[in-house]
C-alpha cells in the first residue's frame, strides 16, 4: 500500500498529563499527534455517546417514555465523556469514572426492569440493592485495580438483566402480541451481536497488538486509523448498547400495554431505532405551526383528499 497518500507517523510528544496512572493501556499508541490526547482515535469515536445519549433523552421527553430511560440516556452519555478523557489522558481517575459509569448505566437499566410493577416497597428495595451492587463494586475495584474484576461484574449485571428482560418480554407479550415479541426478539438479539462484535475485535486488537503496530508505521497515516481497533470498539458497542436501550423502551411500552400508542421505526437493521408516539408527527408533516397526517390537521377537524 505504499503507493497510497500518506502521513507517517512521528515520534511520541511529550505529554501534558505525566504521570499516566491508568492501570490499562491499549494497542494504539500514544500521544503520537500531541502532548494533549493520548489515543486521538479512541477519544474521536467515543463522540458517538455523547450523540446518541442526547438524541435518546430528548426523545423520551418528545414521545412521554417513563423518566427513568432519560436517567439511562443521560448515564450512557456519561460512559462517552469518561471514556473521552481517560483515553485523552490516561489518568486513574478518568478510568473510574468511564468504566463505573458502565456499571450505573447498567444497573439504572436493572432498576427500571426489575421495579416494574412493584409496590413502592419493593420498588424501594431494589433501588437500595442497585446502589449498594454500584457502591460494592466502585470500592471492591478501587481497592484491587483488577480491570478483570470490572469486566467480570458488569458481564454479570448484564447476562442478569438481559435474561430477565427476555423472560419477561416471552411471557408477558407473546399472548397478547406476537408480533410485537417477534420483533423485539430480533431487535434485542441484533444488538447483542453488534455489541459482541466490538467485544471481538478489541480481543484481536489485544493478540494481534504487536502486527497492528507495523502495519500502522508501514502505511502511515490516515490509513492507520482503521486498524485502531480499540476505537472500532466503541463504535460497535455504542450503537449495539443504544439498540438495547431502545429495546427497553419498546418492551416497557408492551408491558404497559401502551404498544397500540407506539411504533418502532427501525426501517433496518444497519438504522438508528427510536420508539415513536403516534400522536407526535415528525417535522416533516408540519406547516406553518399546524401537524397534518392521515386527513386529520392539528386541529381534529378532518381533511378530505383531492380526488
Amino acid at each position: 500500500m505504499s503507493w497510497l497518500p500518506s502521513f507517517p507517523y512521528g515520534s511520541r510528544a511529550q505529554s501534558m498529563w505525566e504521570p499516566a496512572t491508568s492501570t490499562i493501556n491499549f494497542c494504539e499508541e500514544d500521544f503520537y499527534l500531541t502532548g494533549y490526547v493520548a489515543e486521538v482515535m479512541n477519544v474521536i469515536t467515543n463522540s458517538l455517546y455523547i450523540w446518541l445519549a442526547y438524541k435518546g433523552a430528548a426523545h423520551v421527553f418528545k414521545h412521554d417514555h417513563p423518566r427513568i430511560f432519560a436517567l439511562c440516556f443521560v448515564s450512557y452519555g456519561i460512559i462517552g465523556i469518561g471514556s473521552i478523557l481517560f483515553h485523552g489522558t490516561l489518568k486513574y481517575s478518568m478510568q473510574l469514572v468511564d468504566e463505573c459509569a458502565m456499571i450505573y448505566t447498567a444497573l439504572t437499566m436493572c432498576f427500571a426492569t426489575f421495579s416494574h410493577g412493584r409496590s413502592p416497597l419493593k420498588q424501594a428495595i431494589v433501588l437500595l440493592g442497585c446502589v449498594g451492587i454500584g457502591l460494592t463494586i466502585t470500592l471492591v475495584y478501587h481497592y484491587l485495580k483488577n480491570p478483570l474484576f470490572h469486566q467480570n461484574a458488569f458481564a454479570l449485571i448484564m447476562i442478569t438483566l438481559l435474561s430477565h428482560s427476555m423472560y419477561m418480554m416471552e411471557t408477558n407479550t407473546r399472548g397478547k402480541n406476537p408480533e410485537a415479541a417477534n420483533l423485539m426478539w430480533k431487535m434485542v438479539l441484533w444488538g447483542i451481536c453488534v455489541f459482541l462484535a466490538g467485544f471481538g475485535v478489541w480481543n484481536l486488537d489485544n493478540i494481534y497488538c504487536q502486527q497492528l503496530r507495523q502495519w500502522r508505521r508501514e502505511v502511515g497515516m490516515p490509513w492507520g486509523f482503521v486498524s485502531e481497533l480499540h476505537a472500532w470498539w466503541h463504535l460497535l458497542t455504542g450503537i449495539g448498547s443504544y439498540i438495547l436501550l431502545v429495546w427497553g423502551q419498546y418492551l416497557r411500552a408492551t408491558l404497559d400495554g401502551k404498544d397500540d400508542e407506539y411504533d418502532l421505526n427501525w426501517p433496518s437493521l444497519f438504522s438508528i431505532p427510536s420508539v415513536d408516539k403516534k400522536d407526535v408527527k415528525p417535522k416533516s408533516q408540519q406547516l406553518n405551526g399546524k401537524t397534518k397526517a392521515n386527513g386529520v390537521s392539528a386541529n381534529g377537524a378532518n381533511k378530505k383528499k383531492d380526488s
